[in-house]
């Protein structure tokens, strides 16, 4: 699950934001989740992978409690409209 392999940084990490990181990661995420789709993978399978792959992370880091937490709030969240990427314009 990481790259713990990684002598040829990208970005200089002393300078970059955490924003920056997570812009970084979510373009990676982003193009292998593409790639996957290309590859003739269904769509739908492909998110529930990366959603296990990224709960299974988060709970080795912070432990399940912590990740339970967070997940909690993900209805809201979601009903929110926060990982809506385009929204009708009215």
């Amino acid at each position: 699950m990481r790259d713990t392999d990684n002598t040829d940084a990208e970005f200089d990490e002393a300078t970059a934001t955490d924003q920056d990181i997570r812009r970084m990661a979510l373009g990676y995420i982003d193009h292998a989740f593409a790639e996957a789709v290309a590859d003739g993978l269904d769509s739908a399978a492909v998110a529930h992978a990366a959603l296990f792959t990224a709960f299974a992370d988060l709970v080795m880091t912070f432990g399940e409690e912590a990740v339970a937490q967070l997940a909690e709030g993900l209805p809201e969240r979601v009903r929110r409209g926060d990982y809506t990427l385009f929204k009708p314009m009215h």
